[in-house]
């Protein structure tokens, strides 16, 4: 059982930390397809979507991340480590995400978008869409829920 919460833990908090890593690196196209989605679709708070939303979802993942790893705070870093995956999907099945995104931004990058914080456009991301990053999201708000039945059991 130890083994088992070991790896729950590491692909749980590995996940996090890594996805958490992309929003602050500029990595993560999401939020700014998030941002044109809801300005698109008229929806007010637009805006806050990039870099806001980006950076609190962010440093959510990259706490929760560490606190799942460290066997110490495990227990609570799962039960945290639910809301970025659960958001995640929720996000998803809204019309501000779909389940179905742009695999990346357009190239060139829009730099000038980013650095500026929005606003964005379709021409900024990829044509190629897919519905992966919603697949993962799934599949890792399912792992997520088992390490922390596992790890409340403990």
């Amino acid at each position: 059982m130890a083994i088992l919460k070991w790896v729950l833990a590491l692909v749980v908090g590995g996940f996090l930390i890594m996805f958490g890593v992309m929003k602050f690196t500029g990595g993560a196209h999401i939020f700014p397809y998030i941002e044109y989605k809801m300005a698109a679709l008229g929806a007010p708070g637009a805006a806050l979507a990039y870099p806001l939303l980006n950076n609190a979802v962010g440093g959510l993942e990259l706490l929760a991340g560490a606190l799942v790893i460290l066997p110490m705070t495990r227990k609570i870093g799962s039960l945290i480590a639910l809301a970025p995956f659960f958001g995640a999907v929720v996000f998803h099945l809204s019309p501000f995400l779909g389940v179905t995104t742009p695999s990346g931004y357009a190239d060139p990058k829009p730099a000038e978008a980013l650095a500026a914080g929005g606003p964005f456009t379709a021409a900024d991301f990829s044509a190629d869409a897919s519905n992966a990053l919603f697949m993962i999201a799934v599949g890792m708000t399912v792992v997520a829920i088992i390490n922390f039945i596992v790890q409340r059991r403990s």
